[in-house]
């Protein structure tokens, strides 16, 4: 009778999560109707061909300058990373894309341990793999989402902090800063 128990408990998570995976399908279909599909960034971009390759030193610079939120030293470098930072910046991921993978894999997972029911491992086992299971994924979703927010903050912070340099290479004057007065 346990077995029993523990068989329709996991059919019945599959059926949530299949259920909240068709959710998440249909809210996806409406962002990306609403937003529209996220543009890929050019191979060749006109507008940095004239900084190097995307393996240039400057360019390989910049791009590590806009992961880390840091200030460049020079005038191309801060300019690149201007650019960068801001392409960055302009796309916007659908978030019910990662969203529905994951519930995709979880109920995948419960019909997976519901053949091990079959195979004969005790409904403890399962009980307690499922739950570790579960707590992974929300730990992960967790840990994405705030890496996403920290990378997205120290991306507008390179943007912020480069933008009085890269405006010398343009020959357009800085802007003023405002600061105590």
């Amino acid at each position: 009778m346990p077995e029993l128990m523990v068989r329709v408990g996991l059919l019945v998570l599959a059926l949530v999560f299949l259920s909240a995976f068709l959710f998440t399908l249909v809210r996806s279909r409406r962002w990306r109707r609403e937003h529209g599909e996220a543009a890929e960034p050019p191979l060749v971009d006109p507008e940095l061909t004239r900084f190097g390759t995307p393996f240039s030193p400057t360019r390989t610079r910049a791009a590590r300058l806009v992961r880390e939120g840091r200030a460049a030293d020079d005038p191309a470098t801060a300019h690149v990373v201007v650019l960068l930072a801001e392409r960055e910046l302009g796309t916007t991921e659908n978030p019910w894309r990662s969203r529905g993978g994951v519930l995709l894999l979880l109920a995948q997972l419960q019909l997976v341990l519901s053949q091990l029911l079959t195979l004969g491992v005790g409904p403890p086992v399962i009980l307690v793999t499922l739950a570790l299971l579960a707590g992974f994924t929300v730990g992960l979703g967790a840990l994405g989402a705030r890496g996403a927010l920290r990378r997205r903050e120290r991306t507008e912070h390179a943007l912020k902090v480069n933008q009085a340099l890269a405006a010398e290479l343009d020959g357009t004057p800085r802007p003023r800063e405002k600061g105590p007065t």
